[in-house]
């Protein structure tokens, strides 16, 4: 059995678009993994909590799927933004 090492290329933003990035990333990629992911390389807050939304579908995407689950199409743009705690 081979193992699959097919990628997706995505672009990754931030909700208030100052930071973007193109990425390839394996298929196998968790959202959970992206958004650890881009919390280490942008130096986001680690007291906080994001989410990833699709911008195509408006989707907001649950963290425990792969990229291959959700559908994702080469140069989708995923917008990473804080989930605000009401207070």
């Amino acid at each position: 059995m081979s193992e699959t090492s097919e990628q997706i290329s995505l672009i990754i933003r931030s909700a208030d678009q100052t930071r973007k990035a193109s990425v390839q990333l394996p298929i196998t990629f968790t959202v959970e993994e992206l958004l650890q992911t881009t919390q280490k390389h942008w130096n986001l807050p680690l007291n906080s909590s994001y989410a990833v939304r699709l911008e195509r579908t408006g989707q907001q995407l649950d963290p425990i799927n792969t990229l291959e689950e959700l559908l994702l199409e080469d140069n989708d743009i995923l917008e990473i933004f804080p989930i605000l705690e009401a207070g």
